[in-house]
């Protein structure tokens, strides 16, 4: 059986013995339901078009599915035909007919007709007549029939690759290449991510290119070009506050089984957020159904007894192929490197594409997701200096400020649709909605909050709910104008999020406790049950928008992307502190956006573009008045190249970034204790950004980026001025063509809080895998190979504070495709 694109995904990821119920459950599931998911498709041939293939040395079937997926066409056959047989692969320009045998030559195999214009391999006659038992009983066998999954929606599952080669719409809303679209976009593929077991968010940034992960405490911060950054999943945003509870909780270690890819837009977005942060937008694209039936099951386990199973299946849901499903599932549980510190995470997924019409389509989904965590220390830090000044040397990586009963379960769903109408003008119209919900019922801890003065914190929280809404109706198309071909997108949104909380706090001063005990030292209250939810916090913002963009076609080389958004913005906080309440609106806030793209070579592009983005603020100037928006402004010029029939996309971009209206206190205060700000402009950022992603050379794929920043503020030094990362993989050839081994390494500047330094440091990871046989594999992940003991993240709030990061972890797994 051969899936129609190709499967070279990782073995396994880590699960822990106590949900092994669950895997057992998922892998039952998927063979189950297999057989009767399994569908004949059909498709249009291909066959007179002479496409250009350069395709590596592997198993035969491995070959067969990456000559479906560059053909695009529908082939069918069973695995015991290709079992045990490999393939030199195939270079130059052939039909596909002309590729077909040219890879089966040598093998006893033929093509024949198959169900709607695809084809079907078989054993060739001379081979079928010779007597062969085996052949006989392997054309009795039942066929499967699958499609190359298309590219042209950008979907990086199946291709095996480290870059995009569809489209992006992370940056204008227009269906761009990376090298047409005039900013720094950065895409971790499916591929990517399960080659080295980039599970949740947290994995998946941390080998991001351009991307710092800065780890303060349990938060897990993502910040870009030394800014915070927006979240979105499928264009439509989530809640990106700065709260712990808001942000980190809620997103940072959500596992990513149901993603395609993750696409990061480096700079301002305002063209397609309105208001946020200036850093970079992480947009999460979801898995969609295929009309060929696919199935796998994975299962690992690691160091910190981690164990983790993963469960995915889909295909057409009637003959017709008109109703396609897919159901993606994963659970995990395990321990932490700190003490006493252990999660567990279950993520259900499902989607369904629902064919209205020959024009229309609808897609709708679900996400459930059910987190456990304790040990949980919150955003407290070890303690390095006393705000005396006082040095307390630094604790092992092991040492936890929070206690083991210190935690919180928290459940959230999210419910999707999109509508897609395609006009018989080229104009599309698609109407996309989102409603996700997190609750955290209860939720309790007892943190080391200081070491000297010793200071403990009990808190208790309940009824913690999160709601994110958003609803968007695009419309995009073509138009003729001066001889020329443009594309137009109009747009409008609205968007609402919301969170509230019910809790109480209370600080033990001078505690007799030893700090070197940690946060197990801390005994919970017998009263905390009954204690008081004696602070309210409530916060709430919503925000309406109109937007257009255009590719204008100036000249056969030469394109200009234009556009901009007005947004109607309104705020609420209520918090139990005085100084953070406050309720505002800004209404008609324009957020432009312009970039230029001008072909210099058949494969290499120059641009230049400017964006921006605002974020409202609360503070007031003397005169009582609400400071305008703080605005965030990034031009970036650069080139941009796609290589080797565009698998190889590599970029090189400098930026500089500015921001406005940013409040500075004046050291005045109301009579009423409200502190005075006024606008200050001209805090910037600048600095440059190299990149490349895809196959370097016959299964050899990598993606690496090296990054500098610099910034006239002196409060970022905690965060790294260079950044290198480098993640690569090489399938090799011959008698070892089923192993795939790689490395991932990463390394960055240094960087100081105060007087604690990290000084600049190297992390490496590896990774192999074996693929046993066309349908099964076997994988080992080493993280932090070499163990180095480093800082993942630093501050100086008067008191130094740090938290380290991981140390060597070990995971093996396996993987079975149906």
């Amino acid at each position: 059986m051969t899936m129609g694109n190709d499967k070279r995904s990782a073995a396994g990821h880590s699960l822990r013995m106590k949900p092994l119920h669950h895997a057992a459950l998922l892998a039952c599931l998927s063979i189950a339901f297999a057989p009767a998911w399994a569908q004949d498709g059909a498709a249009p041939t291909r066959a007179a078009a002479s496409v250009r293939y350069d395709i590596p040395a592997g198993t035969l079937d491995q070959v067969l599915n990456r000559l479906a997926t560059s053909a695009g066409i529908w082939l069918s056959f069973d695995g015991a035909l290709t079992a045990g047989k490999t393939s030199p692969g195939l270079t130059g320009s052939y039909s596909v007919p002309q590729a077909l045998n040219a890879v089966l030559s040598g093998h006893g195999l033929e093509t024949a007709p198959g169900a709607g214009g695809g084809y079907v391999v078989r054993r060739s006659s001379a081979a079928a007549t010779s007597g062969d038992a085996g052949g006989r009983e392997a054309a009795q066998l039942d066929m499967v029939t699958v499609k190359a999954q298309a590219q042209s929606d950008g979907t990086t599952e199946g291709t095996g690759s480290y870059t995009q080669t569809g489209p992006t719409r992370s940056a204008t809303g227009l269906a761009l290449t990376l090298r047409e679209t005039p900013q720094s976009v950065s895409v971790m593929t499916r591929q990517r991510m399960d080659d080295f077991k980039l599970e949740t968010l947290t994995d998946v940034m941390e080998q991001a290119p351009g991307v710092t992960i800065d780890r303060q405490g349990d938060g897990n911060n993502i910040m870009v070009r030394g800014n915070a950054v927006n979240l979105q999943v499928d264009g439509l945003r989530q809640m990106a506050s700065g709260w712990y509870a808001n942000t980190q909780m809620l997103y940072t270690m959500d596992d990513m089984v149901e993603m395609d890819r993750i696409e990061v837009l480096k700079g301002s977005s305002g063209l397609m957020n309105g208001d946020g942060y200036y850093g970079a937008t992480v947009n999460m694209i979801r898995k969609r159904p295929a009309h060929e039936f696919k199935a796998s099951v994975g299962a690992g386990a690691g160091s910190w007894d981690n164990y983790r199973a993963d469960v995915d299946l889909g295909g057409a849901l009637n003959d017709s192929g008109s109703i396609r499903g897919r159901l993606v599932a994963a659970a995990a549980d395990g321990k932490e490197f700190r003490d006493h510190a252990k999660r567990s995470n279950q993520t259900l997924f499902g989607t369904l594409d629902i064919d209205l019409g020959e024009r229309t389509l609808l897609n709708v989904g679900f996400t459930q997701r059910q987190r456990e965590y304790y040990g949980a220390g919150s955003t407290s830090m070890n303690q390095a200096y006393a705000a005396n000044g006082q040095y307390m040397g630094l604790q092992p990586r092991s040492f936890n400020v929070g206690a083991p009963w210190s935690g919180y379960a928290q459940d959230s769903r999210t419910l999707f649709a999109n509508l897609e109408h395609r006009f018989g003008n080229g104009w599309t119209a698609k109407l996309r909605a989102s409603d996700e919900r997190t609750e955290m019922p209860d939720g309790e801890g007892g943190i080391w909050f200081t070491g000297i003065p010793a200071v403990v914190d009990t808190n208790w929280a309940r009824d913690h709910v999160n709601k994110n809404r958003s609803l968007a109706l695009d419309l995009q198309g073509p138009v003729q104008l001066f001889g020329r071909t443009h594309e137009l997108l109009f747009g409008v949104d609205a968007a609402r999020t919301s969170s509230n909380t019910y809790s109480g706090n209370r600080r033990y001063s001078n505690v007799a406790f030893d700090y070197a005990g940690g946060g197990a030292a801390i005994v919970r209250p017998a009263d905390l049950d009954s204690l008081p939810l004696n602070n309210h916090s409530y916060f709430s913002s919503r925000r309406h928008s109109v937007y257009a963009a255009g590719r204008f076609n100036l000249a056969d080389p030469v394109k200009l992307i234009a556009g901009a958004r007005i947004t109607n913005y309104q705020q609420y906080d209520l918090t139990p502190y005085d100084y953070s309440n406050y309720d505002f609106a800004k209404s008609d806030v324009i957020t432009p956006y312009a970039g230029l793209v001008v072909d210099v070579h058949e494969n290499v592009s120059l641009y230049g573009s400017y964006a921006s983005i605002f974020k409202p603020q609360s503070a007031v100037d003397a005169q009582g008045r609400t400071l305008d928006p703080e605005e965030g402004q990034t031009r970036e010029i650069g080139a941009k190249g796609e290589f080797f029939d565009k698998r190889l996309n590599a970029s090189l971009a400098y930026f500089w970034m500015k921001t406005d209206n940013v409040a500075e206190a004046t050291g005045e205060v109301t009579p009423d204790g409200i502190s005075l700000y006024r606008s200050v402009s001209g805090v910037t950022k600048r600095g440059y950004e190299l990149e490349l992603s895809g196959e370097i050379a016959r299964g050899w794929q990598a993606q690496g980026s090296y990054v500098q920043n610099s910034s006239n503020l002196n409060n970022y030094t905690y965060l790294p001025k260079n950044q290198f990362k480098l993640g690569s993989t090489y399938q090799l050839g011959g008698a070892l063509s089923g192993l795939t081994v790689g490395a991932a390494t990463r390394w960055q500047s240094k960087t100081t809080a105060g007087p604690l330094t990290q000084p600049s440091f190297w992390v490496v990871d590896l990774m192999a895998r074996y693929r046993l046989n066309a349908h099964l594999s076997l994988s080992l992940n080493v993280r932090n190979a070499f163990d180095k003991s480093y800082f993942a993240g630093m501050r100086d709030f008067g008191r130094v504070q740090y938290t380290w990061g991981a140390p060597r972890s070990v995971n093996v797994g396996m993987r079975y495709d149906f």
